[in-house]
């Protein structure tokens, strides 16, 4: 009776071990895919967001970022993102990433949404410990094709 078990036992550890490996081998090929996707950088800019509207092109391709005129720390504050040059249908979709240079300010992403040929949405940003107050955009539209990929440096106000 107890060999029985201990063969059902190790029957199962042995099933569980091969269906963990094929879940891992399978998740592996999806995170491979995705890491295969290009990247396309747009030429870098200086332009400030909050000044004035960023344009940014590449080939026939242009993105645009508008940011309001001030941004305060942990209040909630548009973002939008217009594009050119790409099909409503190629675009999959548009996100923005917001970094610190040399400080690890978290995960901060926002998903934006298509709204009449606009990527928009509200963004609220971390009040920075070191009291530190620019940031880097990071501007994502994934396609079919690949990722097009748009840096901006901004400041965020402490007080209205």
């Amino acid at each position: 009776m107890l060999k029985k078990i201990f063969f059902a036992a190790l029957f199962v550890v042995v099933a569980g071990v091969f269906l963990y490996g094929l879940y891992l081998q399978l998740f592996n090929k999806k995170i491979s895919e995705q890491a295969a996707a290009t990247l396309i950088s747009f030429p870098s800019s200086d332009c400030k967001p909050q000044r004035t509207p960023c344009n940014v092109k590449l080939a026939d391709r242009q993105l645009r970022f508008y940011l309001p005129e001030k941004a305060f720390y942990l209040r909630p504050f548009p973002v939008l993102v217009l594009l050119t040059g790409f099909s409503q249908d190629e675009i999959k979709s548009v996100s923005i990433r917001f970094e610190m240079a040399e400080m690890n300010m978290g995960f901060n992403q926002v998903q934006l949404a298509e709204k009449n040929g606009h990527w928009q949405g509200q963004a609220t940003l971390p009040v920075c410990s070191s009291g530190s107050n620019d940031w880097l955009a990071v501007i994502k539209v994934k396609t079919g094709a690949g990722v097009y990929r748009a840096r901006f440096n901004f400041s965020v106000a402490n007080k209205e």
